[in-house]
């Protein structure tokens, strides 16, 4: 039987100075605008997400969101406040309900608003440069949301872009270079980048050999599994 969940989670991104950068930092928690399926309703809040896709069914993933990535232990990203999303449809009443409000509570706004997420929507895809139909439920997203997050803008009257420019996140999810189960890169000309990186994060010897063991590329992955 194929499994369609992982003991691993994923975070992908589409750069390696991003991916080189998350080692060495922390994930980062981008200011993410999240659409909901009524009409003209979305909301903004810092978030670092990750998809729950065995490597065998994330191939499609890479060409929406890129081809570098860390693999985490669920269980560390349960025990770090990493939550599954609820993926919702405009026939929702709860959530056609909960839009009409004026105001939020606190509890709402950091427990409940964060983690919607529509079925299906429109989407940027990479792979042929333009915005494409998305089932989002084939993500099975999972999200960290930093501790004292609220949701900064719920909009009611007027949609907002997602490509609008804001401030940079300065929020990061802390990442326990132990808990890496994988590290993608796209192809093995970035393996030499890579490698000597690590050797500047890792603190010994036996930590790097560890991390360089958890190196695989993207188009193993698309070969192989």
């Amino acid at each position: 039987m194929t499994r369609i969940s992982s003991s691993t989670l994923f975070n992908i991104t589409d750069k390696i100075d991003y991916l080189i950068d998350n080692l060495i930092n922390g994930i980062y928690c981008s200011n993410t605008y999240e659409k909901l399926p009524v009409q003209n309703n979305g909301y903004r809040v810092p978030m670092a997400c990750f998809c729950d896709i065995p490597l065998s069914l994330i191939k499609e993933h890479f060409d929406w969101y890129g081809r570098y990535g860390i693999g985490i232990k669920r269980s560390y990203a349960r025990e770090h406040g990493v939550k599954p999303v609820w993926y919702v449809t405009s026939e929702n009443n709860y959530v056609r309900n909960l839009i009409k409000q004026k105001e939020f509570s606190d509890y709402e706004r950091k427990y409940i608003l964060p983690y919607l997420k529509q079925f299906i929507g429109y989407q940027f895809y990479t792979k042929e440069n333009r915005k494409k139909r998305k089932k989002y439920y084939d993500e099975r997203e999972w999200r960290f949301i930093p501790n004292n997050s609220l949701v900064e803008s719920f909009f009611g009257i007027k949609e907002q872009k997602e490509e609008k420019e804001l401030e940079k996140s300065t929020k990061r999810m802390t990442l326990d270079l132990n808990q890496v189960e994988y590290i993608i890169i796209e192809k093995s000309s970035d393996l030499e980048s890579m490698l000597k990186n690590l050797k500047v994060i890792c603190k010994g010897s036996t930590q790097y050999e560890n991390m360089v063991s958890k190196i695989i590329t993207s188009r193993q992955i698309d070969r192989d599994f």
